[in-house]
């Protein structure tokens, strides 16, 4: 199919409940964000950095897909099933990594367990983004999403009765991060730009949830567009350091999030991207790519002590992405999922009491971070 856009696509995407895409794509993200911490000088240039905020705009896009479909079906959300169903899935794995890290750091009684001491606070209240100098600092995304997850839902069901509504709360939050980004009148805890590409996600789930929006995204819903961004995609990741230089790091994040914004639906409407990132091999990392996202530099220090003198490169890389794979599925397996099948359960029992509790129509694909 070359391109997507029409009833039946609509019809189709209501009632898809895995964006096997979707994890593709996560996959594609989580294996740029290695290049960046272990590739070195021959992957510097391809600003795997950026592979963060691929994440942030599918997490807004999830997260927003399951509270659009619960309000569809039942008429409300459960505020307090969807923090048992968010929490259940983010914290266990994140204080197992973080206290694994903090017994090592004790035992070497260097720099880093000093840094872990200071550092402590911020990582115990998910306030992550505060302490990046300590040894486990790219969590610092999990304070970003944690917060996000705890204000928009909130914000969703005070404006959110209608679809319209839905829309606007979403654009006005957008409009409010804007103008403090543009006016630089922000706190330090609050960087705009992150926000921004999870309500931007947000804003997309929301539009294609109604024959309007997803009407006038057809354009993107073809195989000609999914092309043009993927190569607007590889340009940027290409040239980011140029485009920051002329335009501004932030404004390189914002563009690289619009890009990722605009190439979801033709990932979930019947285009050669979709075929492509539904492989299984993609998506069998996607869904380990939180797990991945944690245990990286746990898995590096595992390759370095094995093979003494391995510094960043092709071969750090590769052995450091197998060792994370083989672990975060055996953590995937043994402690993720049993723990994130207990909290529907649990969330199961907090909304049998107000409505029959829809099922998690992206349950399978939303995965903090990774």
């Amino acid at each position: 199919m070359d391109s997507g856009g029409s009833q039946e696509d609509f019809d189709r995407f209501l009632g898809t409940r895995n964006f096997a895409a979707l994890d593709g794509l996560r996959a594609l993200a989580v294996f740029l964000v290695f290049t960046f911490h272990f590739g070195g000088p021959s992957w510097d240039r391809y600003a795997g950095w950026l592979g963060v905020y691929a994440f942030f705009v599918l997490s807004g896009f999830l997260i927003t897909t399951l509270l659009v479909r619960e309000r569809r079906a039942s008429g409300t959300v459960s505020l307090k099933a969807f923090y048992i169903r968010r929490a259940t899935r983010i914290l266990p794995l994140y204080f197992l990594v973080y206290f694994v890290v903090l017994g090592l750091c004790w035992r070497a009684q260097d720099a880093s367990w000093d840094q872990m001491k200071a550092a402590a606070p911020y990582h115990l209240l998910l306030l992550n983004e505060l302490a990046d100098f300590s040894p486990i600092h790219m969590t610092w995304t999990l304070g970003i999403e944690w917060k996000y997850y705890l204000v928009w839902p909130a914000l969703f069901m005070l404006f959110g009765a209608t679809a319209t509504r839905q829309f606007g709360a979403a654009v006005y939050g957008l409009a409010a991060l804007l103008a403090l980004w543009w006016s630089h009148a922000y706190p330090a805890w609050l960087t705009p730009w992150h926000y921004a590409g999870m309500l931007l996600g947000s804003a997309l789930a929301i539009a294609m949830h109604t024959r309007s929006g997803f009407r006038t995204l057809r354009p993107v819903m073809t195989n000609v567009a999914v092309v043009a961004l993927a190569l607007a995609l590889v340009v940027v990741h290409r040239r980011a350091d140029l485009l920051a230089r002329h335009l501004g790091e932030p404004q390189v994040i914002g563009l690289y999030c619009v890009l990722v914004a605009l190439l979801l639906p033709a990932l979930l409407t019947g285009t050669i991207g979709r075929r492509m990132l539904s492989s299984k091999a993609l998506v069998f990392v996607g869904r380990r790519s939180y797990a991945m996202y944690l245990v990286q530099y746990l898995a590096a220090q595992a390759v370095i002590a094995l093979l003494p003198g391995m510094v960043a490169g092709p071969l750090l890389l590769a052995f450091t992405f197998g060792v994370a794979l083989a672990a975060s599925d055996g953590l995937y397996r043994a402690f993720e999922q049993p723990i994130i099948r207990w909290g529907h359960r649990w969330a199961a029992v907090v909304q049998s009491d107000r409505h029959r509790a829809p099922r998690d129509a992206a349950a399978s694909n939303w995965r903090p971070l990774a």
